[in-house]
Parts: structure tokens; sequence; C-alpha cells
């Protein structure tokens, strides 16, 4: 009989069985294709994400120098140029900006992909120091000053409202005729320097079109505003690397008044002429978007030399490259975000694969049961033992291989994207594994029918699996020894990907776990067997026996069950310690409900704070200074109003803060950071005794510090005379159903200046990311793919225990066992398994993730500085138990449907 008749009969027959090959086949190549394209693109998502987070300034390669970029060698002074003709008046003569600019772009193409990709359209900003200017009649402001500009490409980005932009100014030849003779008179009135200014600022500064403005810099003449303009777009990152230009800056002094700081535009020509010491601001606009998830390390690393290296833009010029960027520190946090979710995601993928390749085992093993009679029939008429084989195994690539192409094409539908040549040769692999699989399972042993506690294995295959079982043992123990010993490691591997410790440590030990609770489950139902030996039921003990003796699928399904419940147990653990640490550092960053910060906030201001209606309480913060606790320099703060109760249930935040203002000669503090043993404060009028309350690393909704104290403000005024100042941080409690938007624009309308913070805004923000989408995502599909294979699992180990458990029922019901009794002995098949698997996977729960936690720098996925803590959610893993229990009944139940039919020919072809 040929090779392709016989396989075709097989396929025809018994279809089921080779159907679940080709599912498994279809299953593994879809997640070998989707899940390394999904990670990609999380991981470029999250970088984009992260950039686009940043303001202009942080991400862009910036530049700062002294020197007028564009006058090459020609350009020696500042503040006008000795052209050798006297007090005539001259045109300055303009830089070649231009001519920079394309030096500028020479520079960027001809660094390496990806940087060069990544540095945009360059542009350059020069400024003049800050020049004060006359005072206006009419006009509050007390100290107006401006700030010259001129740029590359700035009057492109403006639109006129009134007059025009500025032209070259004449400028003087011999800038000294500006001096006062010696009768303290100038001899020449220079030409008033054109300038133009934002609409804003005009009405600010109480400047008109055609007004002339004297400043108090002898060497610059006056100014007059030729034109005011609007933005064109007021969001441009331009505006953000020179601002005060389309809304000046007002700050209120109490001692001085209105002080107003506005940026006005002149002609770059003039600016160098009169200008002594401009700031030149040169940058590379940056833009991540494109940059592959596997270019961010080489990124990181080229970024890195380009800012370590001063760069000659123009031979010649004085005007050199400094660059410049909070992009490497952006970069190196994407990274530290990557390697935690790299090392989750294959923490995540151990039960799933594990329990994969059980299904595969065990449909193999189906199939090649249902094959039996006719391998052996061929064995028997001589067929070798390499003939059989070859049978199964192209049985296994006509439908593996067919699966794994739907695999891959499911994977490209799910995650578009072109798949690299590892993707598409491990679908390959995925379509050879059921012929893999097959030809294993057909050997010699394969095709006998035998009890496993009969005629046991070979002894040389027993040594082996002790052999390999103590390999993988000694292996978990030694990589977990290596991981924990070289410590928290941040960032990626020399940017090379996934550190192998992090995969392997994980693996090892979840599968060291599944070999020693299978290992284990034998004596104890050995003893379990024995004490059930005396009731007089049968099932208990007929079940305990079986399942010691011959478990339905062999050990294989054990192995999957606790792989699978513990890597759903971990991922549970792992999911709710980010989660928890993300509440954590967003509330430890607001400190309260609501936080409000930057204008004064006095007694009477936070009066009307607390009437806003959805108001609980409300407390006031203030920075009081830096003093010596003993020798160490602490920053106190001092707290008015109802502190105890703002904070009462924000997360680590300090205890008995109601203590704080009980004063018996002591000053009650709660200590942040590292404060020292001492407890004697230097105060004003001598020394005073502390009393640290509680300890904490930091204060919540303070600003971050190295060591600090938290006071009643009365009492420190009292003990250190600290009574004057003026909070500008406000926390409030809010009632229980307290409209949050309502009170903030409440506040926003009684504060108009203030910063509103909103934890729960905070806490949305740090979980909208794509990291922590897809780490969501993952957790999901992990526990759920977890769940589903091991039913799969369950059920395929059942349907391989049906014939024999069928036989034994048979003889059982002719000697009166009871109607139902099947099923229970179907729960005995699997619920050893079942309880080594929620034991095994309850230590697992805790040992991976602390695991993890001392492998990988978690913090970046959480937002903040130190490692998370583990936290063990009980209901939730409570709830994954009962969802693994609810698989597994129904498993049972679909394989235990109890088969009445040819019980005659089950006792006819024998017993157990």
């Amino acid at each position: 009989m040929s090779l392709l008749l016989l396989v075709t009969r097989h396929l025809c027959t018994a279809v089921a069985a080779s159907l679940a090959l080709g599912v498994v086949a279809l299953l593994a190549a879809a997640t070998a294709s989707a899940v390394p394209r999904a990670v990609a693109t999380m991981h470029a998502e999250q970088l984009a994400h992260a950039v686009a987070a940043t303001s202009a300034v942080t991400r862009d390669v910036v530049s700062v120098d002294t020197a007028f970029p564009g006058y090459g060698s020609a350009f020696a002074p500042y503040h006008g140029l000795d052209l050798g003709a006297g007090d005539a008046e001259v045109d300055p003569p303009q830089p070649d900006l231009d001519g920079y600019l394309d030096g500028l772009r020479a520079l960027a193409a001809a660094q390496p992909q990806p940087l060069a990709g990544v540095l945009g359209e360059p542009d350059v900003l020069v400024d003049s120091p800050r020049v004060r200017t006359a005072l206006l009649d009419g006009n509050d402001v007390a100290d107006p000053g401006v700030v010259l500009r001129a740029g590359a490409t700035i009057d492109d980005q403006v639109d006129v409202v009134a007059g025009r932009l500025p032209r070259p100014t004449p400028v003087l030849a011999d800038p000294s005729a500006l001096l006062p003779g010696p009768d303290g008179v100038v001899d020449v009135e220079p030409v008033p320097v054109e300038v133009a200014m934002s609409q804003a600022a005009a009405d600010e500064l109480g400047w008109t079109v055609g007004s002339v403005h004297p400043t108090d810099d002898p060497l610059l003449p006056p100014l007059r505003l030729v034109g005011t303009w609007e933005p064109r777009d007021a969001t441009a990152d331009l505006w953000q690397h020179g601002p005060l230009a389309v809304t000046p800056e007002v700050l209120v002094d109490p001692n001085v008044g209105r002080i107003v700081t506005a940026a006005v535009l002149t002609d770059p020509g003039t600016l160098a002429a009169w200008v002594d010491g401009p700031t030149a601001r040169t940058w590379y606009a940056v833009d991540a978007t494109g940059v592959p998830a596997a270019g961010t390390a080489a990124l990181l690393a080229q970024l890195r030399g380009f800012t370590a290296t001063t760069s000659s833009v123009v031979e010649g010029d004085t005007a050199v490259l400094r660059p410049a960027s909070g992009l490497v520190d952006v970069l190196a946090t994407t990274l530290g975000q990557r390697r935690g979710v790299d090392a989750v995601v294959a923490v995540l993928a151990v039960g799933p694969a594990g329990a994969l390749v059980a299904v595969l085992a065990l449909a193999a093993r189906l199939v090649v049961d249902q094959r039996r009679r006719a391998l052996a029939l061929l064995r028997a008429r001589g067929a070798s033992g390499t003939w059989a084989r070859a049978v199964v195994a192209v049985e296994g690539l006509v439908v593996g291989l067919p699966g794994a192409a739907l695999g891959l094409a499911a994977g490209l539908l799910v995650v578009p994207g072109a798949p690299g040549t590892g993707q598409v040769l491990a679908a390959l692999a995925c379509g050879a594994a059921p012929a893999v699989a097959l030809a294993l399972s057909a050997g010699p042993a394969g095709l006998r029918e035998r009890r496993h506690d009969l005629g046991g294995s070979h002894p040389a295959h027993a040594r082996a699996r002790r052999w390999g079982e103590a390999a993988v043992v000694a292996a978990a123990a030694a990589t977990t020894w290596l991981a924990l010993d070289r410590g928290v490691v941040s960032g990626a591997v020399d940017g090379r990907g996934l550190d192998p410790v992090v995969v392997a440590a994980p693996l090892l030990v979840s599968l060291a776990a599944a070999l020693l609770a299978v290992r284990a489950v034998p004596p104890v139902l050995h003893g379990v067997e024995r004490a059930l030996a005396r009731r007089r039921d049968l099932v208990p003990f007929l079940g305990a026996a079986r399942v010691r003796r011959d478990p339905a699928g062999g050990l294989v399904p054990a192995v999957a069950l606790v792989l699978a419940f513990g890597t759903a147990s971990s991922g549970v653990v792992l999911a709710t310690t980010v989660r928890d640490a993300v509440t954590h550092e967003a509330w430890g960053e607001v400190g309260a409900d609501v936080r409000v910060a930057g204008p004064a906030v006095d007694d009477a201001t936070r009066a009307r704070l607390d009437a806003v209606d959805g108001v609980a309480a409300v407390a006031t913060v203030r920075d009081a200074g830096r003093l010596l606790l003993g020798d160490t320099p602490v920053t106190l703060y001092v707290a008015s109003g109802a502190l105890d109760r703002v904070q009462a249930d924000v997360p680590g935040a300090p205890e008995d803060l109601d203590r704080l203002g009980t004063v018996d000669g002591t000053l009650p503090v709660v200590a942040a950071g590292d404060v020292g043993a001492a407890r004697t404060l230097a105060g004003a009028a001598g020394p005073v005794g502390v009393d640290v309350v509680d300890t904490v690393d930091r204060l919540p909704g303070l600003p971050p510090t190295t060591a600090a104290l938290l006071a009643d403000a009365d009492a420190a005024a009292a003990l250190l005379g600290t009574g004057d100042g003026t909070a500008r941080l406000a926390l409030f409690q809010l009632d229980d159903d307290a409209d949050r938007a309502a009170v903030e624009a409440a506040v926003t309308d009684l504060l108009p200046t203030a910063v509103v913070d909103d934890p729960l805004a905070g806490e949305e923000a740090l979980l909208a990311t794509p990291s922590a989408a897809g780490l969501r995502t993952a957790f999901v599909v992990a526990v759920v793919a977890s769940g589903l294979l091991s039913a799969a699992a369950v059920v395929l180990a059942l349907v391989l225990g049906t014939p024999a458990r069928t036989r034994l029922l048979a003889v059982l019901r002719t000697l009166g066992l009871p109607r139902g009794a099947e099923r229970g002995l179907v729960l005995w098949e699997v619920g050893p398994w079942v309880g080594a698997a929620l034991v095994t996977g309850a230590v697992l729960a805790v040992a991976v993730p602390a695991l993890v936690v001392g492998m990988v720098d978690l913090a970046p996925l959480t937002g903040a500085d130190a490692a998370p803590s583990l936290v063990v959610d009980p209901w939730w893993l409570a709830a994954l138990v009962a969802a693994l229990l609810a698989v597994v009944a129904a498993g049972a139940w679909l394989a235990g449907l109890p088969g009445r039919r040819r019980t005659a020919d089950h006792l006819r072809g024998g017993t157990d």
C-alpha cells in the first residue's frame, strides 16, 4: 500500500483529531507571527508617545552660543561695525542665515540612520539681553522691558496686524559717537531701531505703531514700533524656543509692581550691529515617529555621540554647534520601559507556550491511538518503524503546513506589517511541529496498549527523565542566582534586545516548579489511596488509584495545568503590582483629591476655597526655608488647615498627621528622605528639639527633596519663628459625591493663574500610554489563552483515557456501580492535578513576580523613581481560581458524557 494512499485513508477517518493538530499549528503560527510585530509596534508607539509628550524645548536638539551665526570670519566685533567712516550711518551687513541653515542640513544628512531621519528642519533665533525701556504715562507697568529677537524663519511665522515688519536700520559706523562728550551731550542722534511686537505685547506695554521708546542702554538707540503681528500658529514649536513673543511675561512684585518683558522682532543685521552679547539658539526639530522599535537603542547611542561633539557648521564661522537634547533621557527611559514590558511579556508567554506544547503532544497521541491498529498491522506485515513514522509524519505535514499558513495570514490580519524572516521561519516550524509530534508518538512504545504502572518504561528512559528533571531544576537555580546576584538592570542590554537571563529565569523556575509538583503528586496520592481504602464507597478509592497508576494522558496535561495557572497567577500579581504602583505614584505626586499650585493662598483665599461646593477640607503648605537638623540641611514645610483630613485616604501619606499640632516643648514633624539621626533643629531663637512622629520616603503632593520635614504652621511659628511667608500650594479633600470637573472649574475661577492637578487624571495618563495599554492586553490574552489551552489539555487527556475508562465502567456497571459514578471518576482523573496546579500556582504567583522585580527595573512603567513593591490582590486570585475550576469542570463534563453503547463489546474486549 502506497504512502499517499495510507495518508489519504487516515485523513478521511477520525478527522477531528487531525484537525486538532491543524488548529494547534494555526494558533502557534498566528502567535509567532502576530506577537513579535505587536510588541515591536507597541514599542514604536511608546517611543512616539514619549517624544510627543515632551515639549519642543526638551525633545529638540538645541545648541546655545554667544556668537552670531551666518557671518563667517568677516564679522569680528559686536555692538557696532568699525567701517572707518567716522560717525556716518551705514546699512548693517546681513548674516547669511540661509547658508547657515544649509550647513545645518548638510550636517544632519551626514549622520547615520536613524539619527539623520530624526533630525528635522533646523532653525535659528538670536536674542539680546533684556533691555529696560522708558515708562509710559497712563500705563501701570512699573518695569517695562524687551528682548530684541531676530531669526531665520520667524518673519514667515507671523501675520502683520498693523504697520509692517522691521527693515534694516542704518547703524553708526563708530558706536562711540553715542557716548556723551565732555559736556555730557550726545552729538549724534542715531536712527531708532525698527521693531515689531505681537498685538498682545503692544496692548500690555501700551506701545502703538510709530511710537519711539528710549532704552536704558546708552549704546542702544531708541526703539521704534513699526508694526504689530499675530502668530499664524501660536502652538508652533518656534514659540516654545522663543518665548515672550506671542504673550509677554508678566510678574507682580509687591515691592516693585508689574514687571513686563516682551520679545520684539527686528532685523538680523541691525541686531548683530547694535547688541552686545547676543544669545544664538540653534535647534533641529525632532520627529521620532518613524523610528522602528529595533532602532531605538541605536538612536540613543548616535544621539549621545552627536550631543557630545562640537561641530563647525560653516567653515570659518565663529558660531559653532554644541548640541544638547532632553531626548537622550526620553530614549533611556523608553528603553527602560521596554525592558520591563519585554520581561513581563516573556513571563506571560511561559504558560500558554507550555500548554500549547502539551496540547500538541496530546493531540498527536490521540491521532496515533486512532491509527494504532492500522499502524500495528503495517508493522506486522513487515513495514519498518521508519515507514510507520513517515506515514503519520506526512499526515502531520498535510494538516500542519496549511494550518501554519493560515496562522501566518491571521497574524498579518490582526497585526498588519511585513513579517520578518524569523517570523516566517517560526511559522514553518509550527507547520512542521505536528509531523514531529506524530513521528515521536508513533514509536514502538506508542503503538502498544499498556498501563503505565505495569511494565514501566525502559530503565535508560527513566534515568534520562530523572537527569533531565535534575538539569531543569539546576538550571533554574543557577539562572535565579545569577539574576538576583546581578541585581536590577535598567535599560536594554547593549541595545541588542531582551536579556536571555530575563527570559530564562522565570521560564525555568516555572518549569522546575511544575516538574516538582508532578513528582510530588504520586506519593501524596498513594497516602490518599491507603486512607480511602477503608471507605465503603468505591469511586474515591478507585479514582485515586487510577490517577496514580495510569493517569489520563500521562503527565503532560499535569505540567500544562501547572504552567498555565502559574503563569496566569503570576500575570495577575504583576498586573496588580504595576497598577498599584501607578496609583501610588499619581497620588504621591498630587497628594490629595485636588492640588492647586502657583498663586498665593492666604487665610482669606483658603476660606473661599473651602467654601467651594464639593470641597470637604483644604490645607495649605508653604516652604519655610532650609534649616539644619543637626548637621543635615533639611527643607522645612509648614502646613495650615486640616492636612490630616485631606491626606487621610491618600496612598503613602504619613500617619499621625493629627499629632503635628500638639506642642509640648518639642516640634512634632514628619521626616522624609535621609534626615539623619539628630533631633535638634536650628531655629531663629535657638535650637529646638523635634519629635519625629512618622518617616516616609516622600511627602505626598510636595516637591521632591533629599531631606525634608513637615510641621504644623502654628507650632513652627511658635517654636522656630517661621510665621512670615505665603503658601502657594493648597491640597483639597472632596466630598464623596463631588463633581471633580465642577470643583476644578470653580477653583480656576477663583485663581485663574493656578495650576490644578488631579491624581485620577495623572493615573489615567500613565495608564493610557502604549506600553501600559499593551501590557493590559497581554495580561488579558495570557490569562484567556492559559484557560482555553488548559481546557483543551484536560479534554484531550480525558478523551485519551476514555477507552480504558469505558471498559472499566462496563465491568463496574455489571457489578452494580450506580449511574453517574463515571463523572466522579472523570473528576478524580483531573482533580489531583488541578490541586497541584493551584498550590504551585500560588507559589509561582509570588516567586516569579518577585524574580522579575529583582531582575528588571519596572519603575519606568509606573512613572516612579523606585521599584514597585509586590501587591497580591486576593480577590483577583480567587476569581482566577474560580475560572480555572469552571474550565476544568466544563472539560470534565464534556469528556465524561457517558457512552452506554457497545457495553457488551467492551466486556468481550477485555477489562482492566
